[in-house]
C-alpha cells in the first residue's frame, strides 16, 4: 500500500507545471541588435580584407587576381552600407560605401579581373588606376567605421 501511495505521489508530481513546463526561451535579438552585430562583423571583415595583396601589393602586378578580393569587399561594404543609418556618421559612411562600390564596378566594367568587358580588357594602367580607387575607398571606409566593433 505504501508503494501504491508513493506511485500516485510520483505520478502526481509528474503532472506538476513546475516539472513539465519548459523555461522561457531567450527572446530573439531585435533587428537593430542583429544589424549592429552584422555591421560589426562586416567592419571586422573590412579590416581583414585590407590586408589582402590586392590592397597592399603593387596595383599593376596584382590587379588581374583581385576578383575574390572584390567579391569579399562588395559583400562587406554592402552590409556596412545597409547598417550605416545606425552610425553617428551614417550619411558619410553611406556615401563612402556607394563610392567604393562604384569603384569596384568600374574595375569590372573595364575588364580588369577575370570578367572581360565587351570591348576587351582595359590597359594595365587603367586597371591599376581602378584598383587604386578601390583601395582609397576601402581605406576611407575603414577610417570612418573605426569605432564600430570596438576597434
Amino acid at each position: 500500500m505504501v508503494a501504491g501511495l508513493l506511485g500516485v505521489l510520483v505520478l502526481a508530481g509528474c503532472g506538476s507545471p513546475e516539472l513539465t513546463s519548459t523555461p522561457a526561451s531567450k527572446p530573439a535579438p531585435t533587428s537593430r541588435a542583429a544589424a549592429s552585430g552584422a555591421l560589426a562583423s562586416a567592419v571586422t571583415k573590412l579590416d581583414l580584407i585590407s590586408q589582402d595583396p590586392c590592397q597592399t601589393g603593387k596595383a599593376e602586378q596584382v590587379y588581374p587576381d583581385c576578383d575574390r578580393f572584390l567579391a569579399e569587399l562588395r559583400s562587406a561594404v554592402g552590409t556596412v552600407r545597409a547598417g550605416a543609418a545606425g552610425l553617428p556618421n551614417g550619411e558619410l559612411v553611406g556615401v563612402s560605401s556607394a563610392t567604393l562600390l562604384s569603384a569596384a564596378d568600374a574595375f569590372d566594367r573595364d575588364g580588369c579581373g577575370s570578367r572581360l568587358s565587351p570591348t576587351g580588357p582595359a590597359s594595365a594602367q587603367a586597371c591599376a588606376a581602378d584598383l587604386e580607387r578601390v583601395r582609397s575607398g576601402l581605406a576611407t571606409l575603414i577610417d570612418q567605421t573605426r569605432d564600430v566593433a570596438g576597434r
